[in-house]
């Protein structure tokens, strides 16, 4: 009898510990998972920063920045769309005169974490400025 509880006892410490290593490895994957991800974040937040430096020079320095491709930066990983351009309105709009003269700009980087980001670039004061920014998941 004693040698019987024994045994069960010894059992439940097996399983006990098996459970443990179960929940050790899934704890190392959470962890590699995490450094993963927040390299990648790092990555796409440092290639948003490139791109919008890159865009700001096109923009100030562009000859006509109206007509503009946007294709060549999209071997640095960047990927502009212009969203819409109050500055070639043939009928300006009077009833939001700060809405002349502004073009909107959205821009996605990175591979795995992707980030989305809206800039606003006052033709007349040459400033670009980013509005908002959004993660997106695969």
């Amino acid at each position: 009898m004693i040698l019987l509880w024994v045994m069960s006892l010894l059992l439940y410490l097996a399983w006990t510990v098996a459970q443990l290593e179960s929940v050790l490895a899934l704890e190392i994957q959470s962890q590699a998972i995490q450094v993963r991800s927040q390299s990648e974040f790092e990555k796409a937040e440092a290639l948003l920063a490139h791109c919008e430096d890159r865009l700001k020079t096109l923009l100030i320095h562009g000859a006509d920045s109206v007509e503009m491709d946007f294709n060549f930066l999209d071997l640095e990983g960047c990927r502009p769309k212009l969203i819409s351009n109050f500055g070639n309105s043939a009928t300006p709009n009077l009833n939001n005169p700060h809405m002349i003269n502004i073009r909107w700009i959205e821009m996605e980087v990175g591979q795995g974490i992707r980030l989305r980001s809206v800039f606003r670039y006052q033709i007349t004061g040459q400033q670009l400025s980013r509005t908002n920014w959004q993660i997106l998941y695969e």
